[in-house]
Order: structure tokens, then sequence, then C-alpha cells
């Protein structure tokens, strides 16, 4: 399944009178013909830890979520079916209306069931965020592949093979030269200019295929592109894109010449992975240092709230483990307290225990980019409620 900016705006909309229910499941394929799979085990182990707690809050609204999860067994089976395709699954069903959308990816999800007033999209922005376009360039002696990966899946994007021109291939490149046929001396010398020519053409070749990969980088955003290929080649063109201007270069110790796009998907995942922390880093940095100059970044949440309200924020950034509580106002506003002008107003303001989700709805309502950041990357900005910003002005 292809996540787009649209499904994930739709699925901000997705609210219902009596709730929603978020369910995330992951599965390990590796594991398919275990006789007791995990996944349906510790769904279920969690749904009943959410009805206790609706039991002990709500029980009307706790008897209608458990006549609509029986209502919805079928779509809860295939959810944690091992046979089915997606190695990340969620379910979202709407309490009253029993409205559903499912999701199936072949990036992991963390095993969640939450009941709010909207879907719980946290973890499904998460896997868009690190499941990013990115480019893959297979180089070999015979040609070159483009992939490009989204979302744990590639597709072949062009293949070129490198051919020597025929009238290179014409010429005798061992025996005698023409100019001299009966000095076999030269024999050895015409072939070393034969193997010379056709290096040149295979550096020009691969100037070519590189060039190509960088432009496709720039035209579709890719902000990785994986190298893969024999080790002299893969460096070469390796050598060839390291101009600094382009995406982050990541060499892979594979060839992948042959390798389908579904092999080859799985096999570069980890290689993507490997380089979040780097870049989570370099997204805190940049909006610490935006924002301590004066300039277009924002730190900890009540200016990170104002900018999201204003609809200025670009990228928004916060620690993946906070869980902050706050305040939303009827016209959606988000504060992190009730001070200030805002307690001295008539607004109305409603508590908001989940306001990262709220933060994270708003910020895609305005095509803000969202990346949740690991504890590591988000120490330095502990000072600030671990959360910030990138804005657009």
């Amino acid at each position: 399944m292809d996540i787009t900016d649209t499904f994930l705006r739709d699925l901000v909309g997705f609210t219902d009178p009596q709730g929603v229910l978020s369910l995330y499941v992951e599965h390990d394929f590796s594991r398919r013909s275990d006789p007791q799979p995990a996944a349906p085990l510790e769904i279920r182990e969690r749904i009943r830890a959410l009805q206790d707690d609706l039991n002990d809050r709500d029980p009307d609204l706790a008897g209608a979520v458990a006549d609509r999860l029986k209502s919805c067994e079928d779509a809860i089976a295939r959810l944690v079916d091992p046979t089915q395709s997606g190695r990340g699954r969620a379910l979202f069903i709407g309490v009253e209306e029993g409205r559903t959308t499912t999701v199936s990816l072949a990036l992991p999800f963390r095993l969640r069931v939450v009941h709010h007033d909207s879907a719980y999209i946290r973890p499904l922005v998460a896997a868009y965020d690190e499941g990013r376009d990115a480019g893959i360039l297979v180089v070999s002696r015979a040609g070159a592949r483009l992939l490009r990966w989204s979302i744990g899946e590639a597709e072949e994007l062009s293949t070129e093979r490198f051919e020597v021109p025929e009238e290179q291939l014409g010429r005798d490149m061992s025996g005698p030269s023409p100019a001299a046929p009966n000095d076999s001396r030269q024999g050895f010398v015409h072939r070393e200019q034969f193997e010379d020519r056709i290096d040149a053409n295979r550096q020009r070749f691969l100037r070519d295929v590189t060039q190509h990969a960088a432009q496709q980088a720039k035209e579709q955003g890719w902000d990785r592109l994986v190298i893969a290929g024999s080790p002299k080649i893969r460096s070469a063109a390796r050598d060839l894109l390291s101009n600094g201007d382009g995406p982050r270069l990541i060499v892979a110790d594979q060839s992948w010449e042959e390798t389908p796009p579904h092999t080859i998907a799985e096999q570069v995942w980890p290689l993507l992975h490997s380089v979040r922390q780097e870049r989570e880093h370099e997204l805190a940095d940049a909006a610490m240092d935006r924002a301590l100059a004066g300039g277009p970044g924002a730190l900890g949440l009540p200016d990170v709230c104002d900018a999201l309200n204003a609809g200025r924020v670009d990228h928004l950034l916060y620690d993946d483990q906070v869980q902050p509580r706050g305040f939303r106002t009827d016209e959606g506003t988000l504060h992190p307290d009730v001070d200030g002008v805002m307690a001295r107003s008539d607004v109305t303001m409603h508590p908001e225990p989940l306001l990262i989700e709220r933060m994270i709805e708003q910020a895609i309502a305005t095509d803000a980019r969202v990346t949740p950041l690991s504890p590591e990357a988000a120490a330095p900005l502990g000072p600030h409620d671990r959360v910030a910003a990138i804005l657009r002005w």
C-alpha cells in the first residue's frame, strides 16, 4: 500500500461520536509457521486491557465498544492472520457508525490498541516518515539499474546496458596492428588501446548513469541514495556522486545486478534504517540553530503550538517517547497550558491527553512534514519539552 499525504489527511478526519478504535500489529514473517503466532494473542490482550479500562471509566461506552468489536471479528481476524500480506497492519474502527479503514505496509508497526475521538495515526506517521522515497543505483560492468524504494517496496525505474560501439568491436584487439602486420609486438599495443577505449566508454557510461540518478534524486526529492554493485564500480559511482549537494549516499555491500526488486526492497531496508539517527540529529540541530539565532525555528510546546496554530510549521519534531497533556479549543487551536491571554479569554478549553497526536494532525492538515525523534536525537531538546519545529517563516 502506498501512503500519501491525501490518505493521511483523510485519516486525520476519521472521527466518530463514540470514538475510534485504532489497532496496530507487526508480523514477523520468519515465524509464519509457528503453531501459535504471537500477534493474535498480543492484540487480544491489549483489547481486554482497553475494555477493562473503559469499564472503570464509562460502562456504557465499554458496552458499545464490545458490541462493535464483536461485529468486526472478521476484520480483526484478517488483521492478525500471518498468511496475509504486510509486515505492519492497522485497523481503524468507528465505534458508533461502524466505519472501518485498513492499512497494510511492508514496514513494521509497534503493537498498539487505542480508543480516542479520532484515528490514532502516530505510528502510521512514523512509518510514513521513515518510509519516505529513496533511490537505489545498481552499477556493474554490464550496465546500471535505478530503482525507487518507498514504504518498504521497490520498483524499477530504468535499466541501462553498457554497450561498446560497433566500430570498436569490429577491430581486431589481439592480432598485429593493421599498420604493422608483420610485427607481433604491435598486437599487444593494439589490444591495450582497445581496452583503454572500453574503459573510457565505461567511464562515460558511469558518468551518464550517475548524472541521471542525481537528477532523479533532485526531481523526486530523495534524501537517500543507495549505491550497490561490485566494489570497484560502486566506489567509482560514489566518487562521481559525492558533490555534497545531493542526497545522503549509502554504500551497499551487494551486487543486486539480477536481484528482483522485492528482494532488493527487503535487503535495503536495514541500510536505510541505519542512517535514521544521523538524520534525526541533523534535524534537531537545525531547528535549535534556527530558533536560538532568532530565525525560522521554534523550541518547546508553547512556541511550537503557536506556530502550528498559525500554519507556520514546515517540519514538526518530537521525542517519540513523550506524551504531554494540554488543551484544545473548539476552534482547534492547541495550547500546552491555560495561562496569559487564554486564561483571561472566554474561549472554552478542553483537556487534551494526546497533545502530540493533535499536533501531528495539525501539521498534516497544513502540509507540514513530521518526524518522530529517538530519545537520543531529542536529548538536546530536553530543556524545551523535547519538541521543536523548523518553520516556513
